[in-house]
């Protein structure tokens, strides 16, 4: 079997243009290839257990199959000429949309059909009595005016209550954006309940509410576990001396201290500073942006040697941002100095953004329809961090930067935390909206224009009420 090139599989015919969708390495590979002059996806199975993996997928098809939905045919099912692989060729569906990277695209008001869609298929799953156990838009295209389902794999035969259809539903809806889903959630679960056939039994409320809980505990899976070890997104490396984590789609590689200084040392201070030091750089031939945490004294080091470092909450902070889909510069590295376990100076390095903080832009900007824009904009990143729970701990103007198109890039995340509980949440929402109007307290028009926004965006009040301001 020769992954770089081609495939000749025990019938002779031969997987050839391969070229890799999704990789676990020593796992599984599926491939966009040619095979007997068709274009298919081939899913590539390795190691004790290929065999078994390729079984379940195959009869995960053919229960979708048999329920009379959508899936791509199985076209060939065997093994590689040299038995070292499992190997199931299924039909390509082109052109189709993958239904995460469709839904990311749309404005709201054509992703609400496509949501739709997705709903009367899960609910056709449930009524044939199948489950999807890997729920996620990735796992069904778009095409031909239809829902697709993949993932023969996660496909099992289940006869639901209505307590975990719901849950089904909840965890579907838990993929789309926040803002989306307190907008159409009691479309949504109407949707499923008419598919089904059934009366309304299911309050719109605990739906989201259970959705919400759903990707809180998602995101902190990720930001708190997946990040920090060996993964599909990040390289791992620790030592005695140091622990590093590294983005594989960042562009840079481990790296080691002596280089993380002298890129500091090289590079323009944009932040001098006793706790930390930001410098613009050049590291591994990219420009990037390092903030080094410094260990101000001998009882500063001891206090932090047992926590996590700011750069590793940064880091953490960073992808959790991206997981909700909101803009911070990428992370690309954290690195952390170790004597015997315990933490010392530490670097969280990001890309460099090149766009103007908030101060400047509205100091800058005479468009009048751009500046309503952002102040929208900013805005609406506050609700979505008030409906997650999350508080972003020092809301000045300088760690809100403003792209060409009116959007917020958010940095300066060390001090960010999504809460648990829901009146720690609130207090902690309320200083970041005081602290946000703070920075245009001399600017009365601007100032007047914020809160007027944030009266019209935020349905709920309390927090505005809270924060000591009224329209």
């Amino acid at each position: 079997m020769d992954t770089a090139g081609s495939i000749l599989l025990t019938d002779q015919t031969a997987l050839t243009g391969l070229v890799a969708v999704r990789v676990l390495p020593q796992r599984r590979w599926v491939f966009h290839a040619l095979w007997s002059g068709k274009t298919v996806f081939a899913k590539v199975f390795l190691g004790g257990q290929a065999e078994k993996y390729a079984s379940r997928d195959a009869q995960g098809v053919q229960w979708l199959t048999q329920a009379g939905l959508a899936t791509p045919a199985l076209l060939w099912r065997g093994k590689s000429a040299d038995q070292r692989a499992s190997v199931l060729i299924y039909a390509a569906i082109e052109p189709a949309d993958n239904a995460d990277v469709l839904y990311q695209s749309l404005p709201p008001a054509q992703a609400l059909p496509l949501l739709k869609q997705l709903v009367q298929t899960l609910a056709a799953q449930h009524a044939a009595g199948l489950v999807q156990t890997d729920l996620h838009l990735k796992n069904f295209l778009v095409a031909r005016d239809r829902v697709w389902s993949l993932d023969g794999d996660g496909i099992k035969q289940s006869t639901l209550t209505k307590r975990q259809a719901y849950r089904q539903l909840a965890e579907l809806v838990s993929k789309i954006r926040v803002l989306d889903q307190h907008a159409w959630v009691a479309l949504l679960l109407a949707t499923y309940e008419s598919a089904r056939g059934w009366q309304a039994a299911l309050a719109p409320a605990t739906l989201l509410a259970w959705a919400k809980q759903m990707k809180a505990q998602e995101v902190e899976r990720y930001v708190t576990r997946k990040i920090f070890r060996p993964c599909s997104d990040v390289t791992w490396q620790q030592t005695g001396q140091s622990a590093q984590a590294v983005s594989t789609a960042g562009g840079l590689h481990v790296t080691d201290l002596p280089a993380l200084e002298v890129a500091m040392h090289v590079g323009k201070v944009l932040k001098p500073g006793n706790t930390c030091t930001v410098v613009l750089t050049h590291l591994q031939d990219q420009s990037v942006v390092i903030k080094r945490y410094n260990i101000k004294h001998w009882l500063h080091g001891i206090s932090r040697s047992w926590r996590p470092s700011r750069a590793a909450a940064s880091w953490r902070n960073a992808h959790r941002l991206q997981y909700y889909g909101m803009l911070t510069p990428q992370p690309l590295l954290m690195y952390e100095r170790r004597y015997y376990g315990m933490r010392g100076r530490a670097y969280f390095v990001s890309a460099y953004s090149p766009w103007p903080d908030a101060l400047t832009f509205f100091e800058q900007c005479s468009d009048q329809h751009m500046r309503q824009r952002v102040v929208e904009q900013l805005v609406t990143l506050c609700f979505q961090w008030y409906l997650l729970k999350i508080s972003h701990g020092d809301m000045k103007a300088t760690n809100l930067q403003v792209t060409d198109q009116g959007e917020i890039v958010v940095i300066d995340l060390d001090s960010m935390q999504q809460h648990r509980r829901t009146q720690m949440a609130l207090h902690a929402h309320a200083k970041d909206i005081r602290r946000l109007l703070q920075n245009w307290q001399a600017d009365t028009s601007l100032y007047n224009a914020l809160v007027k926004s944030f009266y019209l965006i935020y349905q709920d009040h309390t927090p505005l009420k809270l924060a000591g301001i009224s329209i």
